[in-house]
Formats: C-alpha cells, sequence, structure tokens
C-alpha cells in the first residue's frame, strides 16, 4: 500500500536533510542485528539491495544506520535512497518518488570492515506501522550473511538491464530511528533464531517481536513503545556462537539503540544445545544464570529495565538431549524466581505442549521441535506484558 504521507512529502520536496543537534529526542523504530558470514555465503556482485522495512514508532525525522560489524571485507556504499512501496507486498517502488540519503552531506560514503556509517536526518513526517522501500547500492561485492526466511528483500547487480529478483540475505541496513516529541518507551528484543523469526515465514509480522509491535501500535499514542529486533540466529550467551555472544555485543545491539527503555531477553538455548553434556564443554545452569545476571549489569548501568524471558521447549531437537533439558528446565525455573530480572515473560508457558513439557505444541512446531512456526511466534508476542513495558517499571 502506498504511504500518503510520505508520497505527499517527497511530492512536495518537503523531505532535506536537518542538522544532527535539531532532534529533541530520538527512538529506535526498526533492527536488524549483524552477523558474521562464513566464506561459504555466496559473494553478490556491485549492486543494489532493497529492504522493506515497518517503522515501529512514528516522528518527524528518520535516520538509517548501516552496519559491517561483523562483515569479511571493506565496502563501499555509492548511494542509499528511500521511497514508499507500490503495492501490498513486496519491495517494488514503481513511479513513487525517492529521495536520496546522504552521509555528513556525502552520497558515496565507506563502510570498513567492522564499521558503522549513520545517515544524516531526513525530515518529513513518518507513522507507525509504515513501510518504506530503503535501497541501498554498494560499488563494490558483498558477501552477507544467511538470514532468516521473514524479511523482503531484494537485489539487483549493476549491470545494464538487471531486474530485481527476491534474496535471503542478512540486511546491511542495521538500524532505522525516528525523530519523536513523543516516544514513551524503546524495546529491544533481544535474543536468537527464535527473536529472530527464523522460521516465521511472514513477511509483514517478523517473529515473535513483530506481534507485539503490532499490539503495541494499537494502544494510543502516549502508551506505544518502539520495537527493535536484535535477535541474531544462533547466537548464544556466554560464547562466540553467530557473531560475538550476547554479553559483548549488548553495547553495539542495545546500548546504541537511542531511546531504549526495555530489553526484553530472550536466549540461552544455544548455549545449551551446542555445548557437551558433561565435562568443561557443557554449560550449566549456573553458569548461564550468571550470564544472565552480567547482561542485566550492563543493562542497569545505563537505566535500562530488562524483561527475561523463559526459553521455549526443544527436547526433540537435534542438539538437545534428556540431561540438557534438565538444565533448560532449571534455567526456565531460575528466571521464573524473579531474582534475576526486572520482569518475566513465560514463554514457555505460551508454546509448550501440555502433555509433555519438554515439546512445542503440535501446531506450533514447524517440524525442527525447535522454533516455532508464525502461529507459535504470534503466541509468544501475545504472552508479553504491556504493562511491563511502562516507564515506570
Amino acid at each position: 500500500m502506498k504511504s500518503p504521507t510520505l508520497l505527499a512529502a517527497l511530492c512536495c520536496a518537503a523531505l532535506i536533510s536537518v542538522p544532527a543537534h535539531a532532534a529533541p529526542k530520538w527512538a529506535g523504530a526498526w533492527g536488524y542485528a549483524p552477523a558474521d558470514s562464513g566464506a561459504s555465503e555466496p559473494e553478490q556482485p556491485a549492486g543494489t539491495y532493497r529492504y522493506r522495512v515497518r517503522l515501529t514508532q512514528a516522528g518527524d525525522a528518520l535516520q538509517l544506520s548501516f552496519s559491517n560489524a561483523e562483515g569479511d571485507r571493506p565496502l563501499g556504499i555509492g548511494a542509499v535512497t528511500i521511497a514508499s512501496p507500490s503495492d501490498p507486498v513486496g519491495t517494488e517502488i514503481g513511479t513513487n518518488p525517492v529521495h536520496a540519503i546522504r552521509f555528513s552531506g556525502l552520497q558515496a560514503v565507506a563502510l570498513p570492515k567492522g564499521g558503522t556509517v549513520v545517515s544524516d536526518p531526513i525530515q518529513a513526517p513518518f507513522h507507525n506501522g509504515q513501510d518504506i522501500i530503503v535501497s541501498v547500492t554498494f560499488a563494490t561485492p558483498t558477501r552477507p550473511g544467511r538470514t532468516n526466511l521473514g524479511l523482503e528483500m531484494a537485489f539487483a547487480p549493476a549491470t545494464p538491464g538487471a531486474t530485481f529478483t527476491p534474496i535471503k540475505v542478512r540486511s546491511y541496513l542495521s538500524l532505522v530511528s525516528v525523530r519523536s516529541a513523543q516516544a514513551p518507551c524503546t524495546v529491544v528484543a533481544f535474543g536468537d533464531s527464535i527473536t529472530d523469526g527464523f522460521l516465521g515465514l511472514s513477511p509483514q509480522t517478523r517473529g515473535w517481536p513483530g506481534r507485539l509491535a503490532e499490539r503495541l501500535a494499537a494502544l494510543p499514542a502516549p502508551q506505544r513503545c518502539g520495537v527493535v529486533n536484535m535477535g541474531i540466529s544462533g547466537n548464544k550467551v556466554l560464547r562466540q556462537g553467530r557473531a560475538t555472544s550476547a554479553l559483548d555485543r549488548f553495547w553495539r545491539d542495545v546500548a546504541s539503540v537511542p531511546n531504549v527503555t526495555h530489553v526484553i531477553f530472550l536466549e540461552g538455548i544455544n548455549d545449551i544445545g551446542a555445548g557437551a553434556e558433561t565435562g568443561p564443554d557443557a554449560v550449566t545452569a549456573e553458569q548461564l544464570v550468571y550470564g544472565y545476571r552480567q547482561f542485566v549489569e550492563r543493562a542497569h548501568a545505563l537505566g535500562i529495565k530488562v524483561i527475561g524471558g523463559t526459553m521455549t521447549p526443544a527436547l526433540r531437537a537435534g542438539y538437545m538431549s534428556p540431561t540438557k533439558e534438565r538444565v533448560r528446565q532449571a534455567v526456565n525455573a531460575a528466571i521464573r524466581s524473579g531474582k534475576i530480572f526486572d520482569g518475566i515473560v513465560d514463554f514457555d508457558a505460551a508454546v509448550r505442549n501440555p502433555a509433555a513439557a519438554g515439546d512445542l505444541r503440535a501446531e506450533f512446531d514447524p517440524g525442527d521441535h525447535l522454533h516455532p512456526n508464525d502461529a507459535g511466534l504470534r503466541a509468544m508476542g501475545d504472552a508479553v506484558d504491556l504493562s511491563l513495558l511502562r516507564r515506570g517499571l
């Protein structure tokens, strides 16, 4: 669906760069945490990616961040634009106006290996739930990491007559922020593939954080929170997994989000499942609880509240076992005690089989016995008590 507000602003040339110091308050409105790409990932030639982004916060200006934090090479950004989508789904923009994005006044900019670049703010009205198409043209080949199934994107190589075709890779666009006079709270959904929405097929609702954003959007404006999804498939709390550990990426993927007030934390199953059953490579409940407390300490130092989510069932997943299931249950019991986090979301209770506590409900299991399907992810998003997200929590 076309966005009348953005189209009108573009048509009337109301979109202009504004100096960063003019922003009274910025808030995260969308996120996609960077993750590593291995040598087995296919290389893409120089060309343009299009990302369809759904904003979870309204504002009168917008700013984009691009990350190469875990890339394997320096990259060159040749141009970035935004436009309204021409259709309810997909990345086509048709004849809709496009607006060029600048970086400290420059159209082209280097994106160093391990680095991040932030755009100049763009002034225009943006609303909660609005979809925009962000197009980024790389002058150099790229090797993006694999991704979940739910984010709509397309790629076209920089060759004459090339057309855009759907592609499923991790986005170099890592954060979209909006400037808002009324941004009561910003929630970072932090976790692994289950937060990332790995087996979720809905491009309109990315994982359980997408469902949470839908619920928040239905509230009166003074009560709405922005939602920034910083899940990474394969991520671990204590050790390097897919991307750096949760403890180390706190500063990159949480502290960097403007106006972040709350984190909903769901992670640990990869630590347990990928570890050994016994010995030094086994992960114990005590070690995970220690990691959780370390994460909370980091957040509290910045005045951020952390809501802990219980780990969802995974007994029959390929890397689990009855011994590891007992660790999961022990960690969940510690979370439910209320002595670790500032609040609790019982994701486990929302999706588990009432007749077999180690299994997902049959209607939520896509077949891998680990990642909830869209219906399960929706149930998880519905399990969040919205009163936990009040600033005064």
